[in-house]
């Protein structure tokens, strides 16, 4: 009697965490088609084009004049720094 009551339980406290579990899932990891505006979702099926630039670079962040400090060269297995920078007023 008392087995079958701990199964009973143990079942119960299983499916609760499962479901718990997997709505933190679905929370933690949205759909990729809900990371992008709606109007670019329509144009395009993928976020990114086949150069890998992302498609919102096409409408807003197109016009923006851009800055970048970047090496002339790298040697092999060096780290090094390229900075980009947007102005957010213009």
């Amino acid at each position: 009697m008392q087995t079958i009551l701990i199964n009973k339980w143990l079942k119960k406290w299983w499916i609760s965490a499962l479901v718990v579990l997997i709505s933190f899932g679905k929370m933690s990891y949205p759909s990729i088609s809900n990371a992008y505006p709606i109007f670019a979702q329509q144009n395009y099926e993928n976020p990114r084009e086949a150069t890998g630039r992302i498609v919102c670079a096409n409408c807003h962040l197109a016009k923006k004049p851009v800055d970048i400090e970047a090496p002339q060269s790298v040697l092999p297995d060096t780290v090094f720094e390229a900075i980009v920078k947007i102005p957010y007023d213009t």
